[in-house]
């Protein structure tokens, strides 16, 4: 969360285009669907950090597009 964001109790999601390289490396293509106030950075920075292994097609490594749904819930 940002600042302004729980400040403005901003909550929601944030969806986010991404491709899941075959390379084991995420791409973002862009933001579907923001929250603004700093959040769909934040979503960013987080998806960049996703670790996964890459989608395979016909036993090779092949990218793999996908929408990412980014939650953002403050605490009760």
């Amino acid at each position: 969360y940002t600042d302004e964001g729980r400040k403005l109790k901003v909550e929601g999601e944030v969806l986010l285009q991404v491709i899941f390289g075959a390379s084991g490396q995420i791409k973002i293509v862009k933001v579907m669907q923001g929250l603004g106030h700093g959040l769909d950075e934040s979503a960013i920075h987080a998806a960049e950090k996703i670790q996964f292994k890459p989608a395979l097609k016909d036993g090779r490594p092949a990218d793999f597009e996908a929408v990412l749904h980014i939650v953002f819930q403050l605490a009760s």
